[in-house]
């Protein structure tokens, strides 16, 4: 997680005009030249300022004005590098000039001379040691040393001379941050924001070392003013989704997420947990729409193509789930619950022959998985695959002695070998097992049918009518029976 610190390492000063006493009509025209440039500044014409004093430099290369203005000019236009020969010049003719000597740091700093800026700082200090401006310029050469301690020690400085500057809060926040001190940058970064509720860096910052900290109550306040007019910070918008989410307000997560869409055109990430969201309040046509849109951004994302396809399997596209299943499986070859997804989408498609391999690869993996064998078995049998079938309904009943769909299925095979005694057995145990298990009392009912047994048949039809009397097959069996006599 970014934090910015404030635009600019020191609060660069205005400059005086230094005024001389006795002066010749050449030395006060020229002074009045030099005045009117400043005016020129004042006017917010940088560049034009820049040439008034560079042509004033040309005419007389050593009056300390000219040099430090157009120090001071260099350094406002980014030139901090053509900036340091001129202030130190300008130090050196006038030493005790605060201005000068704060410009001159600066330029050091741009130059990215940070010993020589540290010196200078430190000497203003010497000067005036009540200034709290020179306190937080070394605080934040010590930031960009990554000296966190003597940082601290700076801004702490700074603040008790100054204590409502949130640049300097916000910067004793980026080195608690960096000592990793959270909860002492939380505060740091909360004073700041306080300080300065129109800006949004701050209430960024504020609001993701809350979250670093798990105050995600704390931190939306923040994190809701930093999305204030428009977002383009797709961090920033995914956590303060999430910190709804986790303070339960699921609502007004959705509502945040539907706002902000237009801005995140291309975020994958964020798609996803809209879609996430949609799914959560039960608009599965959305949610679709919101993953199908994030998987146009990163195809490849394992989340989406796994929620996707549950929602399309869930909607009865089995088809288009067993394809995002499959490359899930492609992509992730270790993933279990990919194979077994596909392999239930597979089957529901009617691919049951892939439905079948993907089965028996996670089998061989996990043995005991007794309900992946029961599909499994019933894929075979429906495959013609009788023996294939037998074994690994025989394999579910060793793991489960009494599983009523694995008996059921024993009961099958008997039947279909003209074993009706053991069929019989199979399907009675199976109704013993889960007595709501209306297949078994179905395949009962035939076998004892077969077995000239039909008045039994008829009542245990009967039976299963009374736990279900909407059972299809039951109903048409109960009467053939009974028409039959």
């Amino acid at each position: 997680m970014k934090f910015f610190r404030s635009l600019a390492l020191a609060a660069v000063l205005g400059l005086s005009i230094v005024s001389f006493g006795q002066q010749s009509n050449a030395e006060r025209d020229f002074q009045k030249r030099v005045i009117d440039a400043t005016k020129i500044y004042n006017d917010g014409k940088l560049d034009d300022a820049i040439k008034a004093f560079e042509k004033l430099r040309d005419e007389n290369a050593h009056s300390v004005d000219v040099e430090a203005w157009l120090g001071f000019l260099y350094l406002r236009a980014n030139r901090g590098a053509e900036a340091v020969p001129l202030l130190e010049q300008a130090v050196r003719q006038n030493p005790k000039n605060l201005e000068v000597q704060n410009n001159l740091a600066n330029a050091y700093v741009a130059k990215g001379d940070l010993d020589k800026a540290l010196d200078r700082f430190q000497a203003m200090l010497v000067m005036d040691p009540k200034m709290a401006e020179p306190h937080y310029n070394i605080g934040n050469i010590y930031l960009t040393k990554k000296d966190w301690a003597k940082a601290i020690s700076e801004y702490d400085k700074a603040l008790a001379v100054k204590n409502d500057d949130p640049f300097v809060w916000n910067n004793l926040g980026v080195a608690y941050q960096g000592s990793k001190a959270y909860d002492k940058a939380s505060n740091a970064f909360k004073k700041a924001a306080d300080l300065r509720p129109d800006n949004k860096t701050f209430a960024k910052n504020a609001g993701m070392m809350l979250v670093r900290s798990r105050k995600m109550d704390e931190a939306i306040p923040y994190l809701e003013k930093a999305t204030e007019g428009g977002i383009t910070d797709t961090t920033l918008a995914l956590t303060l989704g999430e910190c709804y989410s986790r303070a339960g307000r699921s609502a007004d997560a959705l509502k945040f997420y539907e706002k902000a869409k237009g801005s995140l055109p291309n975020s994958a990430p964020f798609w996803f947990n809209l879609g996430v969201l949609r799914a959560q309040n039960n608009d599965d046509k959305g949610a679709v729409e919101a993953y199908r849109r994030a998987l146009t951004i990163n195809p490849n994302d394992l989340d989406t193509m796994n929620n996707l396809g549950l929602l399309l399997y869930k909607q009865g596209e089995f088809a288009e789930s067993a394809t995002l299943f499959d490359k899930l499986v492609g992509l992730n070859a270790s993933s279990g619950s990919a194979k077994l997804n596909f392999a239930a989408s597979a089957a529901r498609s009617g691919d049951l022959k892939r439905a079948i391999a993907a089965w028996k690869e996670v089998i061989r993996a996990e043995p005991g998985r007794t309900s992946v064998r029961l599909d499994l078995a019933n894929a075979l049998w429906e495959t013609g695959d009788y023996e294939g079938a037998k074994f690994h309904y025989s394999q579910v009943l060793i793991a489960d002695k009494n599983n009523a769909e694995a008996l059921n299925g024993m009961g099958l095979y008997h039947l279909r070998q003209s074993h009706l005694p053991q069929a019989e057995a199979a399907f009675r145990s199976s109704i013993t097992a889960d007595e709501k298990y209306i297949p078994a009392y179905n395949n009962l009912a035939l076998t004892l049918e077969r077995m000239n047994r039909r008045p039994q048949a008829i009542a245990i039809l009967e039976k299963a009518q009374k736990i279900d009397g909407e059972d299809a097959d039951v109903k048409k069996n109960l009467q053939r029976m009974k028409a039959a006599g």
